[in-house]
């Protein structure tokens, strides 16, 4: 009998200090995981304020493209796809594109070359001239690096 309390009482001896030696060793344990979250949220948020910053730049190129090339339609829908095109060869203006009240943007190059074609139906061929038209405008601010080609 003497054997088996020892043993109790060695087990109920060890058990407590083997406790105290789990929560000294696990103090910094908690510090370090809230360090390690945080630092993996800024992280996570740098990276979505780049990508939120990188579409606004995408948006204001989107933005001021669409802005010529409605400027562009009416230009065309108002003086017609001829306007200032030669009776045959090729001929080169520049003008000032409108696309706001406040908005303008100087450099629009519109190139016309206009090619005789001939046109066959139902066994009647016609001779007319087809306007090629293209507009280019050289902008950095407004469309972002390059030049805005718009064409038929």
């Amino acid at each position: 009998m003497a054997r088996s309390t020892e043993t109790l009482s060695v087990q109920g001896k060890s058990s407590p200090g083997r406790a105290s030696q789990r929560r000294r060793s696990q103090r910094g344990d908690a510090l370090i995981e809230a360090l390690v979250a945080t630092v993996l949220l800024g992280v996570i948020g740098l990276g979505q304020v780049y990508a939120v910053g990188r579409a606004m730049v995408a948006q204001k190129y989107q933005k001021g493209q669409s802005l010529a090339v409605q400027g562009i339609r009416a230009d065309l829908q108002g003086n017609g796809v001829a306007n200032g095109c030669p009776a045959s060869g090729n001929a080169t203006t520049n003008s000032v594109l409108t696309m706001g009240a406040d908005l303008q943007l100087q450099g629009l190059q519109k190139t016309c070359t206009v090619t005789p074609v001939t046109i066959t139906v139902n066994g009647v061929a016609k001779a007319a001239s087809l306007p090629i038209v293209q507009y280019a405008v050289d902008a950095d601010t407004l469309f972002g690096p390059g030049t805005l080609t718009v064409g038929n």
